[in-house]
């Protein structure tokens, strides 16, 4: 109801879904751009889920979603799930989540058309806990899950803008890789740099394979730095975007999951690069090379050529 800013939604999904992947619920409301990296993914599992979520907005700059959700699991590649006393190639799930968004330095005024945000501030919070409940609605696993990210963005005189985000996760209990972290990976595993030439991702590790990294505790860090646009033409002026990616972290009782390899994130993962957006209709170059404790032996393995693509949806 718009008079308490509260909504209750019901969803039915049966869907394929990236294994590692962890998305907070509150970003539908905020985040609406296209992500390139979807159309690289190879590792996916099958998800039947019926959800049942409340979305409230505390204050203007405060808000919140809590969600409860039944799910049948089903990965489409060979992977066993392996704790104590059971073996799992599927799993049953009853999770509840609640999820925080604040912008304390956000500035918002009342329309005629409800309440707009007039200053987008910085720095943005997000907080995210979720529990599976063992034994509930027919759920076979325990396990938590915390996520936080934030976001700062610092816009300077000569137009250029400045941007660092950092996230961090942390799961324990029985947690199947399904719901572990794959630090956002994409680069597909080819062996040239031509044959791994597509699309670049918004916030993905662009050196790192897929399937390469999984972990239970993480944290990246993203550097991005928008070069005010040369103004060549009135209808041509691309951008030059200086970039810089770290992730960290590890995972306890890998020997768990059973029949994948990969490797943790413990030495620190570094790449650096750049983009040069707005060439032709939204198309543009990208370049990233990876370096420090996850340095490959061959020069071109730690080389990504790729093109970008930015719009908003």
């Amino acid at each position: 109801a718009e008079a308490t800013n509260t909504w209750v939604n019901f969803s039915y999904t049966d869907d394929l879904q990236e294994t590692g992947s962890s998305a907070f619920l509150t970003d539908k409301r905020f985040f609406s751009f296209f992500e390139p990296r979807l159309l690289n993914i190879d590792l996916f599992h099958r998800h039947i889920t019926k959800a049942l979520s409340l979305e409230h907005q505390f204050t203007h700059n405060l808000i919140s979603e809590t969600q409860l959700a039944i799910s049948n699991i089903s990965p489409t590649y060979n992977y066993i799930f392996a704790t104590d006393d059971h073996l799992y190639r599927e799993f049953h799930l009853t999770t509840a989540k609640i999820a925080l968004q604040w912008s304390p330095f956000s500035e918002f005024e009342q329309t005629k058309n409800g309440i707009v945000e007039k200053i987008d501030g910085y720095p943005k919070f997000t907080l995210q806990y979720t529990k599976n409940i063992d034994n509930l609605l027919g759920s076979n696993l325990n396990f938590s899950k915390l996520d936080f990210r934030t976001i700062y963005q610092l816009k300077h005189k000569n137009a250029s803008v400045t941007e660092a985000t950092i996230t961090g996760g942390f799961a324990y209990g029985n947690v199947p890789l399904t719901h572990l972290y794959h630090a956002y990976p994409n680069n597909i595993r080819k062996s040239t740099i031509m044959q791994r030439f597509s699309v670049a991702g918004i916030n993905s590790f662009e050196t790192m394979f897929f399937n390469e990294f999984f972990s239970d505790r993480f944290t990246t860090f993203q550097f991005k730095h928008y070069v005010n646009p040369f103004k060549i033409a009135p209808r041509f002026k691309p951008q030059l975007v200086l970039i810089t990616r770290y992730a960290l972290g590890d995972m306890s009782h890998i020997e768990r999951h059973q029949n994948v390899t990969f490797g943790t994130l413990e030495k620190g993962y570094s790449e650096s690069g750049f983009e040069v957006n707005k060439l032709l209709f939204g198309f543009g170059l990208s370049f990233a090379y990876r370096y420090g404790g996850y340095h490959l032996p061959a020069f071109e393995d730690n080389v990504a050529f790729k093109f970008t693509f930015n719009v908003n949806l």
